[in-house]
């Protein structure tokens, strides 16, 4: 996104062993979804899914989840983030550019470790769901500056520390599990 303010991070945030215990966790918990379509929020062009997903920790995160009908997907996603009191909505231009788009809801008061796991869950939702490249997601903001998880889970991404990769849904997966 034009207008994005990139900053450096103070190193011990990105110390490997730290992330690669809590990664660990990320990989132990089963990546459980539940979709459930909107047909009053979807266009004859864009379709629209609410999601639920648990979090490592036990917590349930909402969401919304946008493609086109089409089919015309590049295998690329965004990931944004809105603040707990707004409302999820869909990047109508996002969708047009062939990708699809997350909406995560952040809840309140999560510890920052927390949210970078909850973006890297997110992105094992948009590969597993999209078959996206865990490294073409993209990460964007409605503020004028990318949020520490973002600037962290890009990190980690990038990184030898890979973060675990599901494979394609199934049921052995949770996909469609309640949360």
């Amino acid at each position: 996104m034009p207008g994005i303010q990139r900053r450096t991070l103070h190193p011990l945030l990105l110390e490997r062993s730290y992330w690669r215990n809590r990664l660990q966790e990320l990989e132990l918990a089963p990546l459980s979804v539940l979709m459930i379509p909107r047909p009053e929020l979807s266009s004859p062009l864009i379709e629209v899914t609410e999601f639920r997903i648990r979090t490592h920790d036990g917590i349930r995160l909402f969401g919304l989840r946008a493609q086109c009908r089409f089919g015309t997907s590049s295998r690329c996603a965004r990931l944004r983030i809105v603040g707990p009191s707004d409302l999820p909505h869909i990047d109508p231009s996002v969708i047009e550019n062939g990708e699809s788009e997350f909406v995560l809801q952040e809840p309140a008061g999560r510890k920052l470790e927390d949210r970078v796991l909850d973006v890297l869950r997110m992105c094992r939702l948009a590969a597993a769901a999209d078959s996206a490249n865990p490294r073409r997601i993209r990460f964007g903001s409605d503020s004028g500056q990318e949020p520490d998880e973002f600037l962290i889970a890009s990190q980690l991404l990038a990184d030898e520390i890979d973060p675990p990769l599901p494979a394609p849904f199934d049921d052995g997966a949770g996909f469609g599990a309640a949360p």
